[in-house]
């Protein structure tokens, strides 16, 4: 199937603006109509879903859960049990770690992918035109780089699983019938039939497209790892463009390589306007001096992506940015308000039904959650999920803070997942804050952190935090103590502990470069797939510690 952009961005943007001026009416029918659905399934009977009227009622009857009290239901379901979450049968498997921990399965029914394919497809496309509403059709849509490849892998009975952003691809092809015209890259490009580094291979078919209009990755470090890849090796690939060959050092299989050389031959007009880019400056505005026709990127960036935000501002000229959505392995919750505006998401009603814990009050059992439109701009909750696929009142441990609206449904940014802390005496630093206090350490000693991870760490009895640290260029000897002050700027809890010496001064174990980069070819040889890469924080098992312990720097 083709995508028809205009009308798919038309449709997307129309359905949501209808159902956010309705959200109150959209979210409460949107729960009767999951009650009812799965009624008669085995957990509508535990929780009498049947006997369920209003929103109220619900909030009282139906417990809060986490993943832990769907694991059994799911492996059943896994084994071919029906009715067990839902009436309607799981095509698809989400497999996800989220942030921390083993794998883990999450089902998806038909009604999540035509939620992503409408919402999370659509409106890029949508707000793509608006963005562009003077310029023909024919020259905002063209050919897209897709940075990610959507191994059709399955369970043992033949449904499909893999990760939450290719679920939606493999849904579109599951009669075979997507149609990879769209695409700079062969068909078997996108749908390999193994998991293997094929980025060479991805580069060669985007560098060939002269009129490529969009990059479409997930998030900014994706992005940003691809182009500095391009850069790095530009002179062997266009050595390989010119004369339709593959470089001996590039690591792919004969399929691969036989691939190449029949769909690209020797091209050397294109490998010769390339080099007209002088290679110093190359860098600056490197997307649209490849693709002069580049009309958008998508990919999440923001405050929590300050490196490869800032980084992507200097790759893409004026090529503006898409941030795609706020979604999980659970859901898709938002899309983004509009292009070059990172950090605010629109709460679409028809994802699922919304609760929210005030943050100040989120302990379970303390109140009432709020509904959708009860929300308050400035103010902070924990999201609680109710999905179309088996999830009911579901924590999801995000923390997002309301910073407007858009008619009668919340905009929304994220700001951290509270099961992501590290936590030595009672001072509980998130993820935010640790950002925050690496950014500011980045602006003092004036050397961009590209990456950093903490693990809790105890050196003579008193528990410290160790932050492992990948630098673009050398860091002062103070820069312990620097980013010490900058955490306790930005914790007061951990200033506090300091001062009563709960928690010794933090180390800092700087690494050497291309450290995170090396732990995702580390994790992709593993048989993880990279589409959805985020970036690694809080090094929560032996394997991670082990992994960075080696990539210290050696004076």
């Amino acid at each position: 199937m083709k995508m028809n952009y205009i009308e798919l961005g038309q449709k997307a943007l129309s359905r949501l603006k209808s159902t956010a001026e309705r959200a109150q009416e959209i979210q409460a029918g949107l729960l009767r109509e999951i009650l009812y659905e799965n009624r008669n399934t085995e957990y509508g009977r535990k929780y009498h879903f049947s006997a369920i009227k209003d929103m109220g009622e619900y909030q009282k009857n139906v417990p809060i859960t986490f993943y832990d009290d769907y694991d059994t239901y799911i492996s059943r379901m896994i084994d071919g049990e029906e009715d067990i979450l839902t009436k309607a049968p799981a095509d698809f498997f989400c497999i996800s770690s989220g942030t921390t921990g083993e794998a883990k399965y999450l089902p998806l029914t038909e009604k999540e992918h035509q939620i992503f394919y409408l919402y999370a497809c659509g409106n890029v496309f949508g707000k793509v035109r608006e963005y562009y509403k003077d310029l023909p059709e024919c020259e905002v849509f063209g050919k897209i780089f897709q940075l990610g490849e959507f191994a059709k892998t399955q369970m043992a009975d033949g449904r499909m699983k893999g990760i939450r952003s290719g679920a939606v691809y493999q849904w579109l092809d599951r009669n075979g019938e997507f149609d990879a015209s769209d695409y700079c890259v062969p068909k078997e490009v996108l749908f390999p039939d193994d998991l293997e580094d094929i980025l060479y291979v991805k580069v060669r078919f985007a560098l060939a497209e002269r009129g490529l209009r969009a990059i479409h990755g997930v998030f900014v470090n994706r992005v940003v790892g691809v182009m500095e890849y391009i850069y790095r090796n530009w002179d062997m690939l266009l050595n390989d463009i010119e004369n339709g060959e593959i470089d001996e050092r590039i690591a792919i299989s004969e399929a691969w390589k036989c691939l190449l050389k029949e769909k690209l031959p020797p091209d050397p007009f294109r490998a010769g306007e390339l080099r007209q880019i002088p290679y110093g400056k190359l860098r600056q505005g490197m997307i649209s001096k490849i693709w002069p026709d580049m009309k958008y990127i998508q990919a999440i960036g923001g405050k929590a992506y300050p490196y490869y935000t800032g980084q992507l501002n200097q790759l893409k000229g004026s090529v503006p940015v898409h941030h795609f959505v706020y979604g999980a392995s659970e859901g898709i919750f938002g899309v983004a308000r509009q292009l070059e505006e990172p950090d605010a998401y629109i709460l679409f009603p028809e994802a699922g039904f919304f609760e929210f814990l005030p943050l100040a009050k989120a302990e379970l059992g303390s109140q009432c959650p709020l509904y959708l439109w009860e929300l308050e701009v400035g103010e902070r909750y924990e999201v609680l999920f109710t999905n179309h696929s088996g999830l009911y009142r579901y924590r999801m441990r995000d923390v997002v803070e309301v910073i407007d609206w858009y008619y009668k449904t919340p905009v929304v940014r994220f700001c951290y997942r509270k099961n992501l802390i590290i936590n030595l005496a009672g001072e509980k630093s998130n993820m935010e804050q640790l950002e925050e206090a690496v950014k500011q350490f980045a602006c003092r000693s004036g050397v961009p952190v590209k990456g950093f991870c903490v693990q809790e760490a105890e050196e003579k009895g008193l528990p410290h935090y160790l932050f492992y640290m990948e630098c673009v260029g050398d860091t002062a000897a103070d820069a312990e103590s620097v980013l010490e002050d900058c955490l306790c700027c930005h914790n007061y809890e951990y200033n506090c502990c300091r001062n009563m010496n709960e928690i010794g001064p933090l180390h800092i174990q700087f690494l050497r470069k291309g450290s995170f980069e090396r732990y995702e070819k580390h994790l992709a040889e593993q048989g993880v797939m990279m589409g959805q890469s985020k970036l690694l924080r809080l090094l929560d098992t032996e394997e991670k510690k082990r992994f960075f312990a080696a990539e210290v720097k050696r004076s």
